[in-house]
């Protein structure tokens, strides 16, 4: 049995990349990706790698990293990742770019950090950025070194094609929230329940979950906080955790829902009702996705506290990221696909929403709840 040991850190600049490239190169997935809870680990979903790297790093190595100071409110982030796309708006005023690690759409207006982002995206390469999140703007890039190159290309990836669902104006409701059609039902371990028995049982769950959120007080019932109160970005890290929860706790299957905008103009606009109300746009957004049996058969939920304060049906959880109130200047608030994936996706590897990094070992996961738990949506 594997012990997971978390790690505090958030690769936000070029040093701690450096190290965490150093960590992440030495660990080696097996077949099948393990959650963990505090002093047991439970099996879920294979994954099929396409990409391996070494034996895990040991606890010191790891714990090492706990003293790193989290992000403050309107700090300049700096981090390396990947470029998923690349765009114009609608009214041709602004380039959007879109990044595999952050959910949220960025602007960018430097022809030079432009021509730089273009070459990346071509080329499969990292670069490094400094960016503001709460305007989403961009303000410096540049290529990675060598090693963090490395590190991108050595993540596991998840190659299940998923079930996925291109969303027009003709795709019902009623389809999209029942379970048997969209697969929901296809969790088979001999230790989770596909099924959760009834709505109260699912809001039992859900508020325990919630109350693991980092703008409350505490004590929490689990390592680290969720940052449900920074909506920006995150969501990869928040939904990895909640899945661990139930399945480790309350025994329930879980798969994700990916939904993503990248066809054409779209985007998720989503206001931040629960936290200032202040507008949000992502290219992508993901929650832990479960079967709740009702009068009417069984139904397709989600549970995301950042957005609802209960489990919602998928086809509601949809909507919300579709506020007109919300609409960059040209572009379209339009969900182009959801991707429904097993519990160890974690993060887009690349923008058509077909392929996904993994965090078997919640180092990523916890780093980033660790990196968000002072940030909230709207400052």
């Amino acid at each position: 049995m594997y012990f997971v040991v978390t790690t505090l850190v958030f690769f936000l600049n070029k040093q701690v990349m450096k190290k965490f490239t150093s960590l992440r190169s030495s660990i080696k997935l097996s077949a099948v990706c393990l959650f963990a809870a505090a002093a047991l680990t439970a099996s879920i979903t294979a994954c099929n790698k396409s990409r391996t790297v070494a034996t895990p790093a040991t606890n010191d190595e790891i714990l090492k990293k706990e003293s790193r100071t989290p992000l403050l409110q309107n700090e300049q982030i700096t981090s390396v990742v990947t470029v998923a796309m690349i765009r114009p708006t609608a009214d041709g005023s602004a380039t959007r770019v879109m990044f595999n690690q952050n959910e949220e759409i960025f602007t960018v207006s430097d022809p030079a950090d432009i021509s730089v982002l273009k070459n990346a995206l071509a080329a499969n390469q990292a670069v490094q950025i400094s960016f503001d999140p709460w305007r989403a703007t961009v303000s410096h890039v540049s290529i990675s070194k060598a090693e963090d190159q490395a590190y991108f290309h050595a993540k596991p990836i998840v190659s299940t094609p998923g079930i996925t669902m291109k969303i027009d104006q003709t795709t019902s409701a009623d389809v999209i929230d029942r379970a048997t059609s969209m697969g929901v039902l296809n969790l088979t371990t001999d230790t989770l329940t596909n099924v959760i028995p009834d709505f109260n049982t699912a809001q039992l769950m859900f508020d325990y979950i919630a109350h693991q959120c980092c703008q409350l007080a505490g004590p929490y019932a689990v390592d680290h906080c969720i940052t449900f109160q920074y909506c920006p970005d995150g969501c990869y890290a928040r939904a990895h955790k909640m899945c661990m929860i139930i399945n480790s706790k309350y025994h329930f299957g879980t798969q994700k829902v990916f939904s993503f905008a990248n066809a054409g103009s779209d985007e998720l606009c989503v206001k931040a009702e629960k936290w200032g109300g202040c507008c949000i746009n992502w290219w992508y957004h993901v929650a832990p996705l479960v079967t709740i049996k009702t009068p009417t058969g069984p139904k397709a939920y989600v549970f995301d506290p950042a957005m609802f304060d209960q489990p919602v049906l998928l086809s509601v959880w949809l909507h919300a990221q579709t506020n007109p109130a919300c609409v960059p200047g040209g572009d379209v608030p339009h969900v182009s696909m959801i991707n429904i994936q097993p519990t160890s996706s974690y993060s887009p590897a690349s923008g058509t929403g077909y392929s996904f990094d993994t965090d078997p070992l919640y180092m990523d996961t916890n780093s980033t709840l660790v990196s968000y738990r002072h940030l909230v949506s709207c400052p």
